[in-house]
């Protein structure tokens, strides 16, 4: 093979390797809420809670699912004046519980304090730098290659044109 056509090989994968990266980070960015390290996530249930529940209506402040990452520690902190109940949590009043998130899952729990008595949690794996690296080089490489064939294959055919 001459130098030439290493050079044009080495310079389409070079190219899918950036384009690949690029695409990766515009994804990061973009769903950067979950693509987060693992730390601890607070509610907290407001005070008057259960009478806006037991009237129908929607506590402030609560929302009715949270998207988490694995290794996050979901903490319910009541300063209701009623206990509450989430899922397997039994929170006093003027207390507070942790849920341990180690596991990728949606869950639906049986949930005191909204007027649904559904409360949804989303716990996705987080995107660790090791993660974006590895995407680049999947993405990257293939399209890469895929330059590179094409690159050959229009140059012979630019030189058969010429003969």
């Amino acid at each position: 093979m001459n130098s030439s056509i290493l050079k044009r090989i080495g310079i389409s994968i070079l190219l899918g390797i950036l384009l690949g990266a690029v695409t990766m980070e515009i994804a990061y960015q973009l769903l950067k809420r979950e693509n987060r390290e693992p730390q601890r996530v607070e509610l907290v249930i407001p005070a008057g809670t259960a009478e806006k529940v037991a009237n129908g209506e929607t506590p402030p402040g609560i929302p009715e699912d949270m998207t988490f990452v694995v290794g996050d520690t979901f903490v319910v902190v009541n300063q209701d004046s009623v206990d509450h109940q989430l899922g397997p949590l039994w929170i006093p009043a003027g207390t507070s519980a942790s849920l341990p998130l180690n596991t990728e899952e949606n869950y639906v729990l049986e949930c005191s304090f909204q007027s649904t008595s559904i409360f949804g949690l989303d716990v996705l794996q987080p995107v660790t730098l090791g993660t974006r690296i590895t995407g680049m080089l999947f993405a990257g490489f293939p399209l890469g290659a895929l330059f590179a064939v094409y690159s050959v294959l229009l140059t012979n055919d630019k030189k058969e044109q010429d003969a």
